[in-house]
């Protein structure tokens, strides 16, 4: 990528999951701006501690925007899954986390474009804050600071974004204001993306895009501390909101209109590496009575794959696909979800220190009648790992078809495919 000036992901290492720190951070970075080099204790000081800590506090302490639904008439966020020309497959790329302005969302977005997609889906979360000026530079292109712009890849029939935390630091202004009208189904009548969450659906499937964002901070200051957060009410849940699940009740009706269903969301269901918020599976189980779904996210930064699992909820085959833009967590898994875990992408991709981060990349999705293929890519477009799902009489099957030998397996990874080979087809 010769002559691209782009944010460098080493800057964005080990950003901690707050928004005051994130609007800390956005205060070095501009500082970098002038001085080329990031002063971190600088931006303590009188003359520039003032304005990040006011914009801290002025977005925590102000009301968040307005949670957007559809309309009564028109468009009410539910579209045709319906393949470009006469191939009768559809075509998706998906990525989250990716909204950092770096090279290596650069290349994702790139190897999105060449796959090229009937849709895309940006799983949340733009950095540091999610406001105009980084939505602009960081998903529409715009080049600002000294740095060209990076742009999200539109799918020929049209293009989604979900909310983050990281868009909410802003309350949500950007994201609602700008990004999402960037957005959309061309040929629907409102021509942008109204609302953040949508629905594609054909006779067989339904891919739902959901808004965990929306209520994923807590109280402003309390909801930051260890202990008082677990407070019902003071730290995050992110519950679905009322309006979206009248939506799911009303329109999308899945009880009544069932169909094998992929969830997309922010923020993950279980995990093998960090906490859960079950708290949506919880309000989602009246739509999906005995069904097994899947279900990608984002939030966490790295690529992984589960075999069905339940975190006192709802069975669901997870995907963690939260490694778009950010620096990738590489670490061993820990938690309870790790004997559902099946492979995930342990590999280095740079050292920064004594520090390492991993690959970054995306997911392609087609679907072809009654079955969807997963096909995990990296930022240089290497194929990783394709399983396939199969819809029988109402059943999801799942099958591995390719798996590179560098995936780490986890304990639930079958034993007797062969790695690197094509099998099942």
């Amino acid at each position: 990528m010769p002559n691209r000036k782009v944010q460098a992901q080493r800057d964005l290492l080990k950003l901690k999951r707050s928004a005051l720190l994130s609007q800390y951070r956005k205060a070095v970075d501009d500082l970098a701006d002038e001085n080329k080099k990031f002063p971190r204790l600088s931006a303590f000081l009188p003359q520039n501690s003032r304005p990040w800590i006011k914009s801290y506090l002025d977005y925590a302490f102000k009301r968040k925007h307005k949670f957007l639904s559809y309309p009564n008439g028109g468009d009410r966020g539910v579209y045709e899954l319906a393949p470009t020309g006469s191939s009768q497959t559809v075509k998706l790329s998906i990525a989250g986390d990716w909204g950092t302005g770096t090279e290596e969302a650069w290349k994702v977005a790139y190897a999105i474009s060449k796959s090229t997609p009937d849709y895309t889906v940006h799983l949340g979360d733009v950095y540091y804050v999610g406001d105009t000026s980084e939505v602009d530079e960081n998903c529409l292109g715009q080049s600002a600071g000294g740095y060209q712009g990076v742009t999200w890849p539109r799918g020929s029939k049209g293009s989604f974004a979900l909310n983050g935390n990281h868009e909410m630091y802003a309350n949500g202004n950007a994201y609602f204001d700008k990004f999402l009208p960037a957005l959309g189904i061309p040929s629907s009548r409102d021509k942008t993306q109204l609302a953040s969450f949508f629905c594609l659906e054909n006779d067989i499937w339904r891919i739902l895009g959901l808004d965990t964002g929306y209520n994923s901070l807590g109280l402003p200051i309390l909801g930051q501390i260890p202990l008082i957060n677990q407070i019902p009410g003071v730290g995050a849940d992110c519950k679905l909101e009322d309006a979206l699940l009248n939506w799911l009740r009303t329109i999308v009706r899945p009880a009544e209109r069932p169909r094998a269903t992929i969830l997309l969301t922010h923020h993950q269901y279980f995990s093998a590496f960090e906490g859960g918020y079950t708290r949506p599976a919880k309000q989602l189980m009246e739509f999906f009575p005995n069904q097994d779904l899947i279900w990608i996210w984002g939030h966490e930064h790295r690529c992984a794959v589960y075999g069905k699992y339940s975190d006192g909820a709802m069975n669901a085959y997870g995907r963690c696909q939260g490694h778009g833009g950010m620096p990738v967590d590489v670490k061993e898994p820990n938690q309870r979800a790790r004997s559902a875990l099946q492979y995930y992408d342990n590999r280095t991709y740079q050292r920064f220190d004594k520090l390492m981060v991993g690959f970054n990349g995306f997911v392609n999705l087609e679907i072809d009648g009654a079955t969807a293929t997963f096909d995990y890519r990296d930022l240089e477009n290497k194929k990783l790992l394709v399983e396939r799902f199969t819809v029988t009489a109402g059943k999801l099957a799942q099958t591995f078809v390719f798996v590179d030998p560098e995936m780490a397996k986890g304990p639930a990874a079958p034993t007797s495919q062969p790695e690197g080979k094509a099998v099942g087809v």
